[in-house]
């Protein structure tokens, strides 16, 4: 069985079949408590073991990737360090370290501005993987705050404000890199690391069958052009890469990213789920608190407080009240009672699950059902795509949550 799957990945089809007739321990349409036991499962599962940190990351695409794959492994908390501040420009305005610059992959769409093709060297234009200081800042942050739904995120504005707050937390940091000083992520090379596998028995063996992962691992990800500042690598207690066959030295910050991660799951299975029972039940609360807020209101209810924040958006931005439409204040207090209510409600319902974990029967299997399933693309897209996408599972069910 997979170290990372909630149980056995495999499940023939009569075995499927039974667990769905018996409202089971997979994901199925009309399960009872859905939401909640999915959340239930996750957070069973979450790690606090093992910590993601993305280190001046100027293209948020990587991010985005890379808090994905973090999220999906169970991996709970990712730490993002800055993009730096280089020299000025012609104008006087401080322009971000292009870090990023000259990756090989050259992911960004040409409606980004940016230039597809191979030649993304220096002087390829990257506007979405470049900011000027302060307002680049400013969209870090933000991206960081949506990108807390599931996963804690800590944001530090240099390396050694990072590596300080690591040592406070009791982390031992392995720095990613590509210098031979580096050690591979295997499990026979990080034992020899540490001096290998000892024929004294007077331990009864407890050392060869210590884990190889610490118990508190930060693994550190640099830029994909010059990798992990000097400050991480100087700070880091050990150096490691994943051993890579072909002629390509490099990859992906993401892809990296992602397959370190897997492996360090493939290295100590024990880390899924190692979580403190305090941090689990906040994660509880949190979570089921926002999944019943997602639901506490009617639907016409929940669209008419989009519509009304959308217009005080729109006001906010100078946008003129028409003809008809209420006044501002008035728009807020009807904000007001509509937040304060989906509030209320979702607090109740989580309060509810809270006090009665007996409901939620962890799942086995997290996969979508086929009735749930749904490409996550517009319309438009789908609508181009009918014809070439007919008859996959991916497009015949409803999209469901």
């Amino acid at each position: 069985a997979d170290p990372l799957s909630l149980g056995p990945v495999e499940m023939d089809t009569t075995a499927l079949r039974d667990a769905r007739a018996g409202g089971g321990d997979v994901d199925t349409p009309g399960l009872a408590d859905r939401f909640f036991r999915k959340a239930e499962t996750a957070v069973l599962n979450r790690t606090s073991r093992i910590l993601c940190v993305i280190e001046r990351c100027t293209d948020e695409h990587n991010y985005s990737a890379v808090l994905r794959t973090a999220e999906a492994l169970g991996v709970q908390h990712v730490w993002l360090v800055d993009p730096a501040v280089s020299s000025n420009d012609n104008d006087g305005v401080e322009v971000m370290a292009k870090d990023d610059v000259g990756d090989d992959t050259n992911e960004t769409s040409a409606k980004d501005g940016v230039n597809k093709g191979k030649g993304g060297g220096v002087g390829a234009k990257r506007k979405k993987s470049q900011g000027h200081g302060n307002d680049w800042r400013e969209q870090h942050k933000l991206f960081a705050r949506r990108a807390q739904e599931f996963t804690t995120i800590r944001e530090f504005p240099t390396a050694e404000a990072c590596v300080a707050a690591l040592r406070a937390d009791g982390r031992t940091i392995w720095a990613t890199d590509l210098s031979q000083h580096a050690v591979p992520l295997t499990e026979q090379a990080l034992r020899d690391a540490t001096g290998g596998e000892s024929d004294d028995e007077s331990d009864g063996g407890a050392k060869k069958n210590k884990s190889v992962v610490p118990e508190r691992l930060a693994i550190v990800f640099g830029t994909e052009s010059v990798g992990v500042t000097s400050t991480m690598l100087n700070a880091s207690d050990r150096r490691v890469y994943l051993p890579l066959r072909g002629f390509a030295d490099s990859l992906n910050l993401s892809v990296a990213a992602a397959l370190c991660l897997h492996e360090l799951f493939k290295l100590c299975p024990e880390a899924v789920g190692a979580m403190a029972e305090d941090e689990r039940q906040g994660l509880r609360e949190k979570w089921f608190t926002q999944l019943a807020a997602g639901r506490a209101l009617t639907k016409s209810e929940d669209k008419r407080l989009k519509l009304v924040e959308l217009t005080l958006t729109r006001r906010g931005g100078g946008a003129p009240t028409k003809p008809g439409e209420e006044s501002t204040d008035a728009l807020k207090r009807e904000a007001e009672v509509l937040v304060a209510k989906r509030a209320r409600l979702a607090a109740e319902t989580a309060r509810t699950f809270l006090e009665n974990k007996t409901r939620l029967t962890p799942l086995r299997d997290m996969r979508r059902s086929d009735e749930h399933r749904g490409a996550f693309v517009g319309k438009k897209t789908r609508a181009k795509n009918e014809h070439l996408w007919a008859g996959m599972p991916a497009v015949g069910g409803t999209g469901g949550e």
